[in-house]
């Protein structure tokens, strides 16, 4: 999970890329969209990146909290900045902490308690991780199923959620649990999978009730093995390996583009959409913050 280029958001590559996307379809009254659960349910590609101030307009956001000490008010600010007076437009999401993918419940009642609409667990390499990921997005009161559905690991309380979706307490936590575990569920799960490790453990992972989003990290993934870059042909076959396995279970699957220009960035687009990838964070490399893939 190393940073690999300094980059950054560009509005002229993101705009022609949703130009040619369906049309996001409206908010329900009275309840929030995660744009990411909508485009998915209607089998249509989500398109985002990794920013804490979007400015054109994405399905969703990743704002990063892998790197660093943890930060709640900083991540409570981007919130803010995001808010559109029913939650956000563009569903925030937030990586943690590598350092807390096996124990995440307290970082993560945090950031859901301050309305955020998903989590991306960085590095997972085993079911039991994965059940851990998803049980923390889950309120305690939700048991273990015998369909293997994780105990939920949320404590009681709501913070300020329910304000920041626009919903009564009671309504917040009806549509508060993970989708598609939960039809209904306003959260999304995105489990990385970023290692030899965790590709060589996929199909116990993906037996786990409630993941989201597969979301691959080339760059780690090539770490993992040795390989030169996240561009490598041996990281290539592995990540062709992540990407049918996902399909086979029907669970989208998730790749970050980091490209040179916008062209190559759209090109890239169209090339792993078409390769079956539904989850897409698009970016280019410039002078500017130091984001990673």
């Amino acid at each position: 999970m190393r940073p690999l280029y300094p980059i950054s958001l560009v509005s002229a590559l993101i705009f022609p890329i949703l130009a040619v996307l369906p049309t996001v379809s409206c908010a329900q009254a009275g309840a929030p969209v995660n744009r990411v659960i909508e485009q998915l349910r209607q089998d249509r590609p989500v398109i985002g990146t990794f920013t804490r101030n979007p400015r054109v307009d994405l399905d969703f956001v990743i704002i990063d909290e892998q790197y660093g000490e943890f930060d709640i008010d900083a991540v409570r600010a981007a919130l803010t900045n995001m808010y559109t007076g029913n939650g956000a437009a563009a569903a925030p999401i937030v990586r943690i902490p590598l350092n807390l993918r096996d124990a995440p419940q307290a970082v993560v009642k945090q950031l859901l308690d301050a309305g955020v609409f998903g989590i991306m667990f960085p590095d997972i390499e085993t079911r039991q991780q994965a059940l851990t990921a998803i049980g923390s997005m889950r309120f305690a009161e939700a048991k273990a199923a015998g369909d293997g559905a994780p105990a939920g690991l949320r404590g009681s309380g709501t913070g300020s959620a329910p304000a920041y979706w626009g919903l009564s307490a009671d309504d917040y936590r009806v549509a508060a649990d993970v989708w598609p575990l939960t039809p209904a569920g306003k959260l999304v799960a995105m489990i990385q999978i970023e290692s030899l490790a965790g590709i060589e453990h996929l199909d116990e992972i993906l037996e786990v009730p409630g993941i989201g989003v597969i979301f691959l990290g080339p760059t780690d993934i090539a770490t993992s093995i040795g390989a030169e870059g996240p561009d490598a042909a041996s990281v290539e076959v592995l990540v062709q390996e992540v990407l049918a396995a996902c399909l086979a279970k029907n669970i989208p699957c998730g790749y970050p583009i980091v490209a040179p220009t916008p062209e190559a960035a759209e090109r890239e687009t169209a090339r792993r959409l078409a390769e079956g990838f539904k989850v897409l964070a698009v970016m280019t490399r410039t002078s500017g913050s130091g984001l990673s893939r």
